[in-house]
């Protein structure tokens, strides 16, 4: 399983992006070991930022069940990383900071 961190551009992340993304959160499915590849990311973009408590916020899939879209909020307002997984492949295909105050 890749998990070397892969920042994705704007144009790779709305390939993952389907109109009428579904709202999974509550009974997603454990596709891949999110925490495994976020919690690199984690270190080197925050450092870890102990205070803040790291959490997934939001689990949004595409209609078709390809991609899910973990949202894990970051301490800056209205910001998450965004860690999308291939389900039918069982792995992720990186992470995007999605500022939705921008």
């Amino acid at each position: 399983m890749n998990m070397n961190p892969k920042l994705l551009s704007n144009e790779e992340y709305r390939e993952t992006l389907y109109p009428n993304m579904v709202n999974v959160t509550e009974n997603a499915e454990e596709v891949v070991d999110m925490w495994a590849y976020a919690d690199q990311v984690i270190e080197d973009a925050y450092h870890s930022c102990t205070a803040w408590e790291w959490r997934v916020g939001h689990i949004y899939e595409t209609p078709d069940a390809k991609y899910q879209h973990i949202g894990i909020p970051v301490p800056k307002d209205d910001t998450y990383l965004v860690v999308i997984a291939n389900k039918q492949e069982r792995n992720v295909v990186g992470h995007y900071i999605l500022e939705l105050g921008a």
